[in-house]
């Protein structure tokens, strides 16, 4: 079982999957934004070292669900990074993303990492396997992409066990750093225009290009855990614990955070607990920066 120390050492897998490194940087020259091209391309290449922290998360505040064996289902996979990290731990995994290129770079990775993940081209709305199939699902940061939030939810409580779990990461709207720099394309201020403004803005603006815009409007917390009930799924963790979880774990390895002032800041909080045990710096972490984080049991 892979250990916290193992996923630190593979935060840089350079040695391990070069090919997939040189199909990534392959695809800069028609991104819209080099600058952009770089975001996209570190959270590319961190999806591995985030499926060690899901794991991790998973076994902490779930420990009745055992990755290894794990029915493990990534909706909007990427380049399979997450499941391939998950894969590494024992679990059987799949993963359907809409993007034929991200497919065809998570085949490379996964035959670079010797494990076997089966990868499809599909959407959320429709998922092509049958009912009861998965122990686990995850759709991290992709609820707001989707046409249909309540058929992909819907499809999610079908294709789950009775008794599996969604773990689901959504941005949060309203945050003050989302207020200040738009989480998908570093524009400060997008999500306080109105839909179409902010169509308008990204792809005649800034460049982006016809149709490149595909953020619907982002759900609230307490707008996706109402969805998440009706659809059959009952969070069982308080989302501001796992994003406190989550930060806490990030600012442990202040390596992996970009040189700088943020570098600083983690270094200084990482030796320190009280930020993460007080309640009102708990509350400011929450309504500040991050994501909305939700693991969610399927009902019988």
């Amino acid at each position: 079982m892979a250990t916290s120390q193992t996923r630190v050492s593979r935060t840089d897998t350079s040695q391990v999957e070069p090919r997939y490194l040189a199909a990534l940087e392959a695809e800069r020259a028609g991104w819209w934004s080099s600058d952009n091209f770089d975001t996209w391309k570190n959270l590319y290449v961190s999806e591995y070292a985030r499926g060690f922290y899901v794991a991790d998360t998973l076994r902490t505040y779930v420990p009745e669900l055992d990755i290894a064996g794990a029915r493990v289902l990534d909706i909007g996979c990427g380049d399979a990074g997450v499941l391939i990290a998950i894969a590494e731990q024992g679990a059987r995994t799949a993963g359907i993303e809409l993007d034929e290129k991200s497919l065809e770079r998570g085949r490379l990775r996964a035959e670079e990492h010797g494990v076997e993940v089966e990868l499809r081209s599909g959407v959320a709305e429709a998922l092509p396997w049958g009912d009861g199939s998965f122990d686990l699902v995850i759709l991290d940061n992709v609820l707001e992409h989707v046409r249909d939030r309540e058929k992909t939810l819907a499809e999610i409580r079908r294709v789950l066990r009775p008794g599996g779990f969604l773990y689901m990461v959504t941005p949060k709207p309203f945050s003050l750093y989302s207020l200040w720099n738009d989480p998908h394309y570093d524009l400060a201020g997008l999500v306080l225009l109105p839909r179409k403004a902010q169509i308008w803005y990204f792809e005649k603006v800034r460049g982006g290009g016809e149709g490149t815009y595909d953020v619907e409007v982002i759900p609230t917390r307490w707008r996706i855990k109402r969805m998440l009930r009706a659809a059959g799924l009952t969070p069982v963790v308080p989302p501001r614990e796992l994003w406190v979880h989550y930060l806490r774990n990030r600012i442990a390895r202040p390596e992996e955070v970009r040189p700088g002032l943020k570098r600083q800041l983690s270094s200084y909080f990482a030796q320190r607990s009280w930020p993460f045990q007080n309640p009102a710096m708990r509350w400011f972490w929450d309504v500040s920066i991050g994501s909305n984080f939700f693991i969610a049991r399927r009902d019988p």
